[in-house]
């Protein structure tokens, strides 16, 4: 089965901020932009199979099952709409910073 990935609005903002982070940090755009090729190609993989992803710690605050995908050292967090066959990835943050709901 496959199913639809869904980005929200927040999730395309925290990834922005850290794009941003990584060209400070590396001094230029070629990390981020290898960053940014490799989060793509791994949160589209979760079209096939987005429950072999464990759960994430910010599950433990919310009704809705949440999952994480991890990518290097940030986490993707989303949910699996089995019913509609989608996953709605919902925000990413980076694995040093502590969970909470979202």
């Amino acid at each position: 089965m496959r199913y639809r990935v869904l980005l929200s609005d927040e999730l395309l903002a925290g990834v922005e901020r850290h794009l941003d982070y990584l060209e400070q940090q590396s001094g230029g755009p070629g990390v981020a932009a290898r960053w940014w090729e490799k989060a793509v190609e791994q949160v589209l993989s979760l079209d096939q199979m987005p429950n072999r992803c464990p759960l994430a710690p910010e599950n433990d605050f919310e009704e809705l099952t949440i999952r994480m995908l991890i990518v290097d050292r940030c986490l993707f967090l989303f949910t699996v709409d089995e019913k509609e066959s989608v996953v709605r990835v919902l925000k990413m943050r980076h694995g040093s910073q502590s969970p909470r709901p979202l």
